[in-house]
This record gives structure tokens, C-alpha cells and sequence, in this order.
């Protein structure tokens, strides 16, 4: 009886004490204000850039939709697709050929590929645009109108210069110089020291292949992750780069007078899974593809440059492209984006210097 006393004591006693111990306190649920929601995008005014015919989206654009994606023809009906630039690229080169040359009917070796980037005389699209070969490799398109020489031209010269992809580069079969597959972009929180808000994620209208977003009179940490080719299987995160630093310039054509910024290695990498900020099954398919490695990954971003937008001489609502430069041991440098990649891949590196 006494144990059981001294055990009730006890228990009481330690619930005095926690009583005693502990305070309640009201906590208020409300997020902290979001600086970003005031963005005024009507004073974003992006530069409208004309399709380079000689790119695959200009082929695309002035070539295959109009005269190719016909209905009951390369409508998607059968291959080659060409109702979408991915679906077209992807579906010609270096791919397989359904209905080929047969040496006993047609006196013809099989060809390699639709498209075999450098050669003519391995790309059956080739073929069956310059020769008419009935009854099974008419000449094409099947309308009976033949492409006239100056559009013949355009494919014959994005043939032999590689067949690049919409975004200008080597198809990755053959392409090892190094990628830059992601960029992330954080300033600091208004009124919070210490706190940092990321913002390659804020972007204009939206639309993740156009600028995102820094804050004028504040530092800015851009992190940059690359995919360093070793062989067409092998790579690395760009442990090796040399010579690395961003270019700033205002003007997307013209980065002669550009303001270099270096771009730092740290071992202690940002990581991401969500590249181009949004998620690897909202990608273009020639993106999926071409960084296959890293999509749906939690990717490291090693390189990192900070830079204080207004003190480098950018002026509020400006749009500032950046262009990448680095090198490894296989390429004395290589620029991202080139003066060749199109106008989404050149947009989606630059940012928008905003005041809240």
C-alpha cells in the first residue's frame, strides 16, 4: 500500500512539474508575403526572332509541316512524323528505315539511316526527295511537285553539316563536348537575412524557356550543372572544366563588349530533380532524350557565379542573356548557348533585373 502511495505521489509531482514546465503559445499560421506576386510581366517585352531556315526548325518551319504533314501522309499516319519539330527529328535521324533497299528487287544496297548526319548517300530522305525510282520509291513529296533547288539545298547543307537537333547540336552519338543540362537561380529573401527565395523558377508568362528572375541591388548565386562527355557512354559532372566563366550582355546577338563573371567549382554542390523547372515529363522529347543521363535525377550543380546585377551596369527590367563558356581537355572552348541554338534555348539562360 505504501508503494502504491508513493508511485501516486510521484506521478503527481511530475505533473505539477511539466504543468509548471511548459507555456502555451499562439503561433501565427500566416506565410510570410511572396515579393514575387507584384511582377508586372506587360514591361517584359522579349525579342521576336525570325526561324533560321538553315536550322532544323526553319526545315521544319518552312519545309516538312507544309509540304510534308499532309493528311494520310506524314500526319502521323506512318513514319516519318512530321507534325512536331521533336517528332520529325526524332524520327529521322539515325533512325531505322522501315522500307528499304532490297539488292535482288531494286539493285540497291540497304541504306544506314533515314538521315545519317554527313552523308547524303546513306540518307534514304535524301533519295527520295532528288531520285524517282517506281513503283516503290517514288520521288517525294508524293504530290507529284518536286522541292525546288533552293529548298533542296537547305536540307542537303543540314545534312552534311551533322543533321543538329532543334537546339543546334550534334546528335549525342557523336557529340562529347560538354552540356550544360540546368540552371538554378536564388537571391535573398526581402527582410530576412540569411534566408534565400529561388527564382529560375519565375519566369516570364510562365513559359519555363523564358527569362527568369534576379533582384536589382542584390546579389544573385546562379548555379550552372554540366554533363562532361568522356566517350559516347562515359561522363561526369564537369569536375574537370577549365576556363569557366558567363558572359552578360543585353543584346542576344552580340556579346563582344559582355561582362565576365567567373564561374566557381564547389564540391558542395546544389542538387535538383526538376530541370528546366518543370518536371522530366513536361520536356520536349529531343530534351528528354539529349539529357537522358540527369533527367529525374537529383542532379549536382557544381558551378556557381554570384554577381550583383545593378553594379555590373544592368538596368532595372532588362533582360540580360548569358552565355556559358568552358573547356575540357578534348575542346579548347565550348560557348552555351551557340550563336546556332534557337531562340528557346538562348532565352532560357537569361534573366529579368527586377525592383519589388
Amino acid at each position: 500500500m505504501k508503494k502504491i502511495l508513493i508511485a501516486f505521489c510521484s506521478m503527481a509531482f511530475l505533473l505539477y512539474a511539466c504543468s509548471e514546465s511548459f507555456v502555451e503559445e499562439t503561433i501565427d499560421p500566416t506565410p510570410p508575403e511572396n515579393p514575387f506576386d507584384s511582377i508586372d510581366w506587360s514591361e517584359v517585352n522579349p525579342p521576336e526572332l525570325p526561324v533560321d531556315s538553315n536550322t532544323f526548325v526553319g526545315l521544319h518551319t518552312y519545309i516538312f509541316s507544309s509540304r510534308c504533314n499532309q493528311p494520310a501522309c506524314h500526319d502521323g499516319t506512318f513514319e516519318p512524323d512530321f507534325r512536331t519539330v521533336q517528332g520529325a527529328y526524332n524520327s529521322l535521324v539515325e533512325h531505322s528505315i522501315t522500307k528499304n533497299y532490297d539488292p535482288q528487287v531494286d539493285g540497291k544496297n540497304p541504306l544506314s539511316f533515314r538521315v545519317a548526319p554527313g552523308s547524303l548517300e546513306e540518307s534514304m530522305m535524301w533519295q527520295r526527295l532528288t531520285n524517282h525510282e517506281p513503283p516503290n520509291f517514288e520521288r517525294m513529296p508524293s504530290s507529284g511537285n518536286p522541292l525546288p533547288d533552293n529548298l533542296l539545298t537547305l536540307i542537303r547543307n543540314w545534312i552534311e553539316d551533322g543533321a543538329k537537333d532543334p537546339f543546334g547540336i550534334d546528335p549525342m552519338q557523336s557529340n562529347e563536348q560538354p552540356n550544360c543540362f540546368g540552371v538554378l537561380a536564388y537571391v535573398p529573401f526581402p527582410g530576412i537575412p540569411g534566408l534565400q527565395y529561388r527564382t529560375d523558377t519565375i519566369r516570364v508568362d510562365g513559359n519555363p524557356f523564358n527569362s527568369f528572375v534576379v533582384l536589382a541591388n542584390e546579389e544573385a548565386d546562379v548555379w550552372f550543372g554540366f554533363l562532361d562527355f568522356l566517350d559516347e557512354v562515359n561522363y561526369n559532372f564537369g569536375e574537370n572544366l577549365t576556363n569557366t566563366k558567363i558572359q552578360l550582355s543585353t543584346n542576344l546577338f552580340d556579346f563582344s563588349d559582355a561582362v565576365e563573371v567567373d564561374l566557381e567549382y564547389v564540391g558542395s554542390p546544389k542538387k535538383s530533380t526538376d530541370m528546366f523547372s518543370l518536371p522530366a515529363f513536361q520536356l520536349p522529347e529531343i530534351m528528354n532524350q539529349l539529357y537522358e543521363p540527369v533527367i529525374g535525377q537529383n542532379n549536382p550543380y557544381h558551378y556557381k557565379a554570384t554577381f550583383n546585377a545593378s553594379s555590373l551596369g544592368f538596368a532595372t527590367n532588362s533582360i540580360v542573356y548569358m552565355r556559358i563558356i568552358v573547356q575540357d581537355e578534348d575542346h579548347e572552348e565550348t560557348a552555351i548557348p551557340e550563336d546556332s541554338s534557337i531562340q528557346p534555348f538562348a532565352f532560357y539562360y537569361s534573366f529579368f533585373v527586377y525592383q519589388p
